[in-house]
Parts: C-alpha cells; structure tokens; sequence
C-alpha cells in the first residue's frame, strides 16, 4: 500500500530585508520609550506647550473651570440684587418644579400699553446677564415668561397685539431678544406667553391640574392692586 507524500509547505515569498527591519524598528521603540522613562519633564514648558496649544484651538482655561451655579446659589444671588437695586416691591423669587424664577411686576418691565422695555428692566437686565447668564458651561435653559391681567389690550397696541396671548408671548419675546444682542446664548432662551391663564398666585402644580378656571382668574383679578401683580414678566434659570 502506497502512502503519498505531502507538497511540502511553499517558503514565504516576503523579502528577506523584512525580518531584519523590523527587529531594528522594535528596538529603536524600545530605545526611544527608555529615553523616555529616564527624563525628567520641565513643567514650566509643559505648561507653557499646554497653554500654547489651549491658545491655538480656542479652549479657555479658566472657563472650562468655572463651575455652575446650585439653585441654592442661583437663589441667593437674585435675592442679593434685588436688595442691592432696591426694587423689593416690584420683584420676588420663587421656586417651582423647573428651577428658580425671579417675577417682575408691570411696571418696572414695559411700559404701559406698550411692547417697548422700561428703562428699569434693562438695567435689571444688565444685572442679570454677568451673575448668571454668562458661564458659557452652563447649558440649562432660561426660560422668559410673559404674563398679563385679564383686561383685553385697548388703543392702538390693540391692532396689533388684539389679545394677551399675542401681548405676553411679544413682550417675553422681546426680553430674549435684548438678551441675545448682550450676547447670552439663543440656545438656552426660551420665551413663552401665558396671557391671563397663570394669576401670579397660582402654583405651578395649579397650572398642570388644571385648577385654574376662568372663575378663578377673575376672582385674581378683582383688584387694581391684583391686576398690577398679574402683569408681570418671569424669568426661570431651570435645574
């Protein structure tokens, strides 16, 4: 009985020089990783290479440091300001499910029948923007609320803005666009209008259950002093 033989295995056809360059390329490696190990870093220039190249791409070091707010925080600076500038009786904070608001009455936001700011809001405003609108890190929304009392809009802003909806919803639209030309983000803002529908003593949770009826809403506004705190604009840094 015959046994055949196997072809024996053909020779690698890759050329010779290969091997022996790539035994050199593994230790000069290994000789460039122990020169390595065995130097001792300057870290004045490893500092200065770090900040040449945070120069180059952009990146700002002390911003990328600086830290967000808390609500405790947020909360406590806006009541500091509101000291400071004195408008105790025209602003308050107030807390929801969303984060910290600071509401300012009527007529410290536009005047009256009218869409154009009141020249206290913009000093507000001018507050706000370097406390806590400028932390480029910080990317949670800021929402500008509008709201109004229940008198339909008279005169000539009426033919324009025939109802609150479109009255709120252009004055808390103008507040994001003044913020925008200070340069805060468009990305965070965000400006909505509620007309009469969130009296100023209606809870958030009131809003979401559907508590407040139409009953209810004139029942907030029976009085000038009730309507003047019903038009109002809210500003709420959210969690």
């Amino acid at each position: 009985m015959s046994v055949s033989k196997q072809k024996p295995q053909e020779m690698d056809d890759s050329p010779r020089w290969l091997m022996t360059f790539a035994d050199m390329m593994t230790l000069l490696f290994a000789f460039f990783v122990l020169l390595f190990a065995m130097s001792t870093l300057d870290p004045v220039k490893m500092s200065a290479m770090a900040d040449a190249m945070d120069k180059e791409s952009g990146r700002n070091k002390e911003m990328e440091a600086q830290p967000l707010d808390s609500q405790n925080q947020i909360q406590q600076k806006l009541k500091k300001m509101i000291e400071e500038m004195g408008i105790q009786s025209d602003a308050k904070v107030t807390h929801d499910a969303r984060g910290v608001a600071l509401e300012l009455k009527g007529d410290i936001t536009f005047t009256s029948g009218s869409v154009e700011l009141h020249w206290k809001m913009i000093e507000i405003l001018d507050e706000l923007i370097p406390k806590l609108m400028s932390n480029d890190n910080d990317l949670r929304p800021i929402i500008v609320e509008g709201h109004s009392d229940n008198e339909i809009p008279a005169g000539d802003i009426a033919n324009k803005y025939p109802t609150n909806w479109e009255l709120s919803s252009a004055r808390a639209a103008i507040v994001v666009r003044y913020l925008v030309q200070k340069n805060v983000s468009s990305g965070r803002l965000i400006a909505s209008g509620y007309a009469d529908r969130w009296p100023s003593q209606a809870s958030w949770q009131d809003i979401r259950k559907g508590v407040v009826s139409e009953n209810y809403i004139s029942e907030m506004n029976a009085t000038i002093e009730q309507k003047a705190k019903n038009r109002r604009i809210k500003i709420i840094f959210t969690r």
